[in-house]
């Protein structure tokens, strides 16, 4: 039986927009195995309780794989986010603690499943061996059908006869693919049916006999709906090229259960890369050290400078190349390139979020700041006002770089608390950007000079006024206006 892992989530972010999204992708994502995930707002994020079926890896992939999709609207948004949860599961014992500090894009796994204290597995048994006492055995076929069409799982509770009964176990797996698990043998070895079955539902080809996970035309169609079915295939078919490639192309993580011939194969890493940049983990470390070939890696994903060796993230060209393709591969960098005023510049004109992963020294640096935070320049665009965040503090102070960084829409909320108490600068963010006066002192929420302009832009201001103010008929006029 598959058994049930239950996961939680907590993500910590301020962007409402993006949490809201977020929330709609996790309805849509792998986070519903045995039961619809629980999503629940707070102050500054959302935290999910969820199960997955054995390990909650899915979860966690399902996030690094929007980090690494620079078409997501939010993906700097997510990347900013800090993320920590949990998962366990306890038929096999396994937990594990994962986290995520905000600007970087990986998910980091922790096992702690030796300081878990298990249920002694004695009492377990007795529990399962009760609890399967008290199901009866169905041996109606109508019965069955109706079951399993409820819960997949049903058909365990079949009758032998039933179950290997291609109508009722067809039902069952259409309901949930594992349920194959409590087929007949007969038609787990069975290719026709298996293939019908592949081709109509999504089920689990870890179930299917050993002799089918050795024929090659049901391990096409198998990897053909997911490419890490090639984890099930057999060890002759892992190392047939032809195979490995169609699994690759689906599920470029599908490398990891590659022959290692395969994965030192230049032309099938390369397959596996532009489908997931972090499939390149799984290469030998040869390949990883290969400058000509890496760099045509980081040229189609810039993410994949994540896992070359450390002497290529040292190197000029390779990070080049990896930046100019995605700004945020800066990341991966050497700390002597992130220091480097010519790399670090030529990010932050493309990609302006990049100055958080530049040195300290460059973050108090006012040349590359004002190109950071300049929405004016091409690449750099409206989201330029983000990268005042990771300025330092004297420049979230220096009048320049704030002017030029509040003509962006979300750049005043990481000024100085002296700046956002400076009239002459609040007067000009709100006349830009009325609902801006969200991050002015209390003192000019409570200035009805600077509400009145704040209102005149942008209604909503007024929610951010001082309760005074809101009543105010002057203010309120501007609103019926």
């Amino acid at each position: 039986m598959a058994n049930i892992a239950d996961g939680y989530v907590s993500i910590e972010s301020t962007d409402k927009e993006f949490l809201e999204d977020l929330k709609n992708k996790i309805n849509d994502g792998p986070f519903n195995y045995a039961e619809p995930a629980d999503i629940m707002d707070k102050d500054n994020g959302l935290d999910t309780h969820f199960t997955g079926a054995w390990s909650c890896e899915n979860a966690w992939v399902f996030f690094e794989d929007l980090m690494a999709n620079a078409d997501y609207a939010f993906q700097q948004a997510l990347i900013d986010s800090e993320i920590s949860g949990s998962e366990s599961e306890e038929g096999a014992r396994e937990a594990r603690e994962i986290s995520k500090q905000s600007g970087e894009a990986l998910i980091t796994r922790k096992d702690v499943s030796d300081e878990r204290e298990w249920e002694e597995e004695e009492e377990k048994e007795e529990e399962y061996y009760e609890e399967e006492a008290e199901v009866a055995v169905i041996t109606d076929k109508t019965e069955a059908l109706a079951a399993v069409k409820n819960d997949g799982h049903a058909l365990a509770n079949v009758s032998e006869e039933l179950r290997a009964d291609k109508e009722v176990v067809m039902a069952a797996i259409k309901n949930n693919g594992w349920a194959l698990e409590y087929a007949s043998d007969e038609l787990k070895a069975d290719k026709e049916w298996i293939i019908a079955a592949i081709k109509n539902y999504d089920f689990e080809f870890e179930y299917a006999s050993e002799e089918l996970k050795a024929d090659k035309e049901v391990v096409m169609a198998a990897i053909s709906l997911s490419g890490y079915a090639l984890e099930y295939a057999s060890d002759e078919l892992k190392a047939d090229k032809e195979v490995v490639m169609a699994a690759v192309e689906n599920d470029g993580s599908a490398l990891e259960h590659a022959s290692d011939e395969l994965k030192a194969d230049k032309e099938m890493v390369m397959a596996a890369v532009e489908n997931d940049s972090f499939a390149l983990q799984y290469a030998p470390d040869e390949l990883k050290a290969d400058k000509e070939w890496i760099i045509a890696a980081v040229k189609n994903d810039g993410n994949a400078l994540l896992v070359v060796s450390d002497e290529l993230k040292a190197d000029k060209e390779v990070v080049m190349a990896a930046i100019k393709n995605n700004g945020h591969a800066l990341q991966y960098a050497s700390d002597e390139l992130k220091a480097d005023k010519e790399m670090v510049m030529t990010v932050v004109k493309n990609d302006s979020g990049a100055l958080q992963y530049a040195s300290d020294e460059l973050k108090a640096d006012k040349e590359v700041v004002m190109v950071a935070v300049n929405p004016g320049l091409e690449g750099v665009g409206l989201g330029a006002g983000a990268a005042l965040e990771h300025a330092s503090d004297e420049l979230k102070e220096d009048m320049e770089v704030v002017m030029m960084a509040v003509k962006s829409y979300n750049a005043f909320q990481y000024v100085s608390d002296e700046l956002k108490a400076d009239k002459e600068v609040v007067m000009a963010v709100v006349s830009l950007r009325g609902w801006s006066l969200q991050y002015a002192s209390d003192e000019l929420k409570a200035d009805k000079e600077v509400v009145m302009v704040a209102v005149k832009n942008d209604g909503r201001a007024l929610e951010n006024a001082s309760d005074e103010l809101k009543t105010d008929p002057e203010v309120l006029a501007l609103i019926d206006d």
